[in-house]
């Protein structure tokens, strides 16, 4: 059963949990956290049909939303999600994702995705230990890119991968939509080895960068997650 403690941002019943407006369906982890009416932030692609991320286990602990998949798909992985909201207001939240399987090897690549409603792109990449941006992404998104900042009319969405963590983004744009695949766990898995890797998100403001770059910062000095 859900344990939910009383300064915790997030309120539960059953399978969904939600944060001021918005909310996550733990049973549809691909939709991930759905803010602003349309947008969908850190889902959980767990490459397989619903049977193959199973949702056996969630609960809420201060600031974190962690839910736990089995799937029961040929890779065999046990994937845990923890949404965890940065602040009050709820416009920041990190996503750490955690897998292992019971095969002796296994595939080991899931992607973070976000789905959003379009506008003006920018690639974020880490530049002389700084985060740069480059103007509407190429045909292939450049290796380096940690990140994307999607700035429409009256707000901006800001996703990045840790630069510490192995990562591949891909980015498709189509009918007024912008998805974002980030792609973790570049290597095989063994079994009793654990992979964990983290993916920011965030809404701000669509004038300047600057709230963009300082989430980042500390979201790069962050020392990792021991437990989820």
């Amino acid at each position: 059963m859900p344990v939910t403690t009383s300064i915790s941002p997030w309120e539960s019943a059953g399978r969904i949990a939600r944060q001021g407006d918005s909310r996550v369906d733990l049973a549809d982890p691909v939709a991930g956290l759905v803010c602003g009416g349309d947008d969908h932030l850190l889902g959980v692609d767990l490459r397989g049909s619903p049977a193959a991320g199973r949702l056996v286990d969630h609960w809420i602990r201060g600031s974190d939303l962690v839910a736990i998949y089995e799937p029961a798909d040929p890779r065999r992985l046990r994937v845990t999600a923890m949404w965890r909201s940065l602040e009050p207001l709820g416009t920041a939240w990190e996503l750490v994702v955690s897998s292992q399987t019971a095969l002796v090897e296994s595939d080991s690549a899931i992607a973070v995705r976000c789905d959003v409603a379009a506008g003006e792109l920018l690639v974020a990449v880490v530049r002389d230990g700084r985060l740069a941006w480059l103007p509407q992404p190429p045909a292939a998104t450049p290796p380096d890119a940690v990140g994307l900042l999607v700035r429409r009319a009256t707000d901006a969405i800001f996703v990045a991968t840790h630069p510490a963590d192995a990562r591949r983004l891909m980015i498709d744009c189509a009918d007024d939509r912008v998805r974002l695949d980030c792609w973790l766990f570049s290597t095989t898995i063994e079994k009793g080895v654990l992979l964990r890797s983290r993916v920011l998100a965030a809404v701000g403001g669509a004038g300047e960068t600057a709230w963009a770059e300082s989430l980042f910062a500390a979201f790069a000095a962050s020392p990792p997650p021991l437990t989820t």
